[in-house]
């Protein structure tokens, strides 16, 4: 769409998952194991997958599987630094519109085609075509959906603005590139057929139940970030779908998986705690775990409104409530540690009931019982919450509870994906939580442009489109920087989006699993990782 023993303890071991991941020499360590060539690693997978299509999945989840199955142009570390992987060297117009790329050589995709310039830009085309139907990945190409071949192994793309997002965004794994073969021949059915250039190669796929990957014997151009070289160790891979937390639990502590992410908050406590197992939080970039407020929808169409739930919800309460406590909260609609993210910003909206009801009867609203009034109508509205993620109607229950405290007359509805959807897109939703990653600030703007598919709080400003305009053409990093802190100031000030918490992916493996590393954005990948005996 998910950590704190203490905050020093957090911020100490995200520091180091960082560092070690930027090393390629993974969280676990570089202690020497002897991997086992033959060895099939089980992993225990959350959530359910939409598509198999990097082009038109729109679930996170499906990042990190489609990254060990496709390769991208560049590849990304987790502190954001653009390095080499199918391209080897690019270089970049004055006027910030054209990117040319030299390819790698001696690549072939897992059905055998050659990896080349034509590749490329059969991909690029693929994913332009309205048939398609296109999610995220049409959208990180942003004005620059144009490629050609310039020569066999060199390809350009022309962008109609400059786009300075546009060379990190080339690292996510929605960008990875598929098999021009498999495209033309799958057609419509092409996310059955996973077809890509990466270190693993699809095997067979069960809805709801199993993926399974098996090593490409032919890899040796993986990213020279990750410090590895060769074929992946791991003979191969199961994602096992267990969406339930218990039973994912019990399948990684009876040893039938090596590897768990999303680890519920209590007991990634408790694991850590007892030192059984190897703990990985993975920093996934973005706006991290937050909710809009729909602007145009009463009553959060009153500013009053959406300033007083923010002053309502004590997010470290929340976090407690629906989480154990692990996660640090987040204050500001960019994440720490992303272009843009501004510090000025922390104290926007700290925990102040009686600020929550000042802001409140500025807005002309009265409490003579239970709940607020204003025109003989209650304050009532409704927080909307995925059913099949365990982790948002937890949070959505205990937000609940703080905003009936001061006397808001709050539901929670538990919608499947479909509904919940609809309910976002068409306005009839108030406030929802949910996760939106991105390795650039530019991610605000799908949120916040007037008629993008995700401007859920219904809010568009003349001055925020602007600003966001200049912020995607800006090449200059301070400049950027400038204008991004502009853009979240106007967010924050309208109260149409709360930030909730970080958005980190808690990842448990055995301590027979070294090497898993992880791209920026916060993709787990699996070339350089090993599972002894």
């Amino acid at each position: 769409m998910h950590l704190r023993t203490s905050t020093a303890a957090f911020k100490q071991s995200l520091a180091a998952a960082v560092a070690l991941g930027a090393l390629g020499l993974g969280v676990h360590g570089a202690a020497a194991q002897t991997p086992n060539k033959n060895a099939k690693l089980t992993v225990g997978w959350a959530e359910p997958i939409d598509s198999l299509n990097p082009a038109t999945t729109g679930a996170r989840n499906v990042g990190p599987l489609a990254m060990n199955i496709f390769d991208t142009l560049v590849w990304l570390t987790p502190e954001f630094e653009v390095t080499p992987h199918l391209a080897t060297k690019w270089t970049v117009s004055d006027d910030g519109k054209t990117y040319t790329f030299t390819l790698r050589e001696g690549v072939t995709f897992h059905d055998g085609a050659p990896f080349d310039a034509e590749a490329v830009v059969a991909n690029i085309k693929y994913i332009t075509d309205k048939s398609t139907q296109s999610k995220i990945s049409l959208g990180l190409l942003g004005p620059c959906g144009t490629a050609e071949a310039v020569d066999k192994m060199t390809v350009k793309f022309t962008c109609t603005t400059p786009y300075a997002p546009f060379l990190a965004q080339l690292g996510e794994p929605y960008l990875g590139i598929q098999s021009p073969k498999a495209i033309t021949e799958f057609g419509k059915d092409l996310a059955l057929h996973p077809t890509g250039t990466g270190p693993f190669s699809f095997v067979s796929y069960e809805p709801n139940q199993s993926l399974v990957l098996k090593r490409n014997e032919n890899y040796n151009w993986g990213p020279a970030a990750v410090k590895h070289s060769g074929p992946a160790n791991i003979a191969e891979i199961k994602f096992q779908i267990v969406p339930n937390s218990q039973a994912r639990v019990s399948q990684f502590q009876s040893g039938q998986s090596q590897m768990m992410q999303q680890t519920p908050g209590v007991y990634w406590n408790a694991f850590q705690k007892a030192g059984t197992y190897t703990a990985i939080p993975v920093p996934i970039s973005g706006l991290g775990i937050f909710a809009p407020i729909n602007a145009s929808k009463w009553p959060t169409d009153d500013i009053n409104v959406r300033k007083a739930i923010q002053y309502a919800i004590d997010k470290k309460g929340v976090i407690q409530l629906a989480e154990a406590g692990v996660f640090p909260p987040s204050n500001t609609p960019l994440l720490k540690g992303m272009t843009g993210y501004d510090a000025s910003l922390e104290n926007s909206y700290p925990y102040d009931p009686a600020k929550a009801e000042e802001s409140l009867k500025k807005g002309g609203w009265t409490k003579t019982g239970e709940f607020w009034e204003k025109d003989g109508k209650r304050l009532a509205f409704t927080i909307n919450a995925i059913a099949t993620v365990p982790s948002y109607p937890l949070l959505a229950q205990a937000m609940q509870g703080y905003l009936r405290k001061i006397g808001m007359d709050v539901q929670v509805q538990q919608l499947a994906t479909p509904a919940w959807l609809a309910a976002n897109t068409s306005g009839e939703m108030s406030m929802t939580p949910l996760q939106y990653i991105g390795v650039d600030p530019d991610a605000l703007h799908f949120w916040f442009l007037p008629n993008e598919y995700f401007n859920w709080s219904k809010f568009s400003d003349p001055q925020l489109t602007k600003l966001i305009t200049e912020g995607q053409q800006e090449r200059d990093p301070a400049k950027r920087t400038k204008i991004y802190h502009e853009v979240q100031k106007i967010i924050m000030d309208q109260a149409v989006m709360m930030p909730i918490r970080e958005n980190i992916d808690l990842v448990m493996t055995s301590k027979k699993l070294t090497g898993v590393t992880y791209a920026g954005g916060g993709f787990e990948y699996l070339w350089a990782a090993s599972l002894a005996d």
